[in-house]
């Protein structure tokens, strides 16, 4: 039996879903599906209860948890015994609106990883996949609609919020679901252009009619808000690096009308033939809780 097969068991045990197990695991929920009914025709046993929303495991699927925690164990015990990794520099590339607020569980990496370095490099999304698929970069960091590369295996951690920052006092501070009229003649302070949450935006204001004026272009999210801060415009950035200035009433936001945008993610992106070595798989799932750590703050 293909030790994947357990790596997914254990996948759908955690995540009681096909959909967010095979998300995680950068599969096609198909292949999630029956690599669960090849272990249950090779066990002869019923291994999920399907009759609710949630995959619960059966008493039979429960056992065989226990069988399949040790065989993984053991299989990534004996990888990092017989299989010496290089003691190499871990790259990490991230856009810099998540680089600052989610990257850096570094003290803990390095507590764990005493031996390794680490390197952070933010870019923008189009550059850090391009450096992945060159191997300059073991993984980045994304924000973006569900990235479908087949070059790429993608690992989508959450949806993330992007609302338009402005002044405490604008008229439209707090508003929510408004319409894209109320935009006509706004200024705007953009992030870089190669951003993808921008494009989306131009692409909306395009295609209502909307005109609007660039103040200033800006590849750094600290200068995007200090403009805004300072009265020069709007900007349409991701919640979560606005929420210290908001709790502070530095900064407001009020938000569009639902579906007029793709939804967002925050993605972790690796190449399909990346080896995810010890080190790198615990940068990874510490990043992963560190994330969903803002979401329940």
């Amino acid at each position: 039996m293909d030790i994947q097969y357990f790596i997914t068991f254990r996948e759908v045990s955690r995540c009681q879903s096909l959909t967010r197990a095979a998300e995680r695991l950068g599969y096609a929920q198909s292949t999630v599906s029956i690599q669960i009914q090849t272990l249950e025709k090779h066990y002869n046993q019923k291994l999920f209860d399907r009759t609710s929303k949630k995959f619960k495991l059966t008493e039979s699927g429960l056992q065989l948890l226990q069988f399949a925690d040790s065989i993984v164990n053991a299989y990534f015990n004996a990888e990092d015994h017989f299989t010496k990794e290089p003691k190499t520099n871990l790259a990490i590339g991230a856009i810099e609106a998540l680089a600052t607020y989610f990257l850096p569980p570094y003290e803990a990496y390095k507590r764990k990883f005493m031996d390794r370095s680490i390197s952070f490099f933010p870019s923008c999304e189009l550059d850090l996949i391009r450096k992945i698929k060159q191997n300059e970069l073991d993984m980045g960091l994304i924000l973006s609609p569900h990235l479908s590369d087949p070059e790429m295996r993608t690992i989508q951690i959450r949806e993330e919020k992007l609302v338009i920052v402005c002044p405490p006092d604008h008229p439209l501070s707090g508003e929510k679901n408004i319409n894209m009229s109320e935009l006509q003649n706004s200024s705007f302070i953009l992030t870089e252009k190669d951003c993808g949450y921008r494009a989306a935006l131009e692409r909306l204001l395009e295609d209502h009619d909307i005109s609007y004026q660039i103040v200033s272009e800006m590849g750094s999210i600290e200068c995007v808000k200090q403009c805004v801060m300072y009265g020069m415009g709007l900007a349409f950035i991701p919640l979560i690096v606005v929420q210290e200035q908001i709790a502070k009433n530095q900064l407001s936001f009020f938000t569009l009308q639902d579906n007029l945008l793709p939804s967002f993610y925050t993605q972790i992106i690796l190449h399909k033939n990346k080896r995810v070595s010890s080190s790198l798989q615990e940068f990874i799932d510490m990043l992963s809780h560190r994330v969903n750590q803002a979401v329940s703050a």
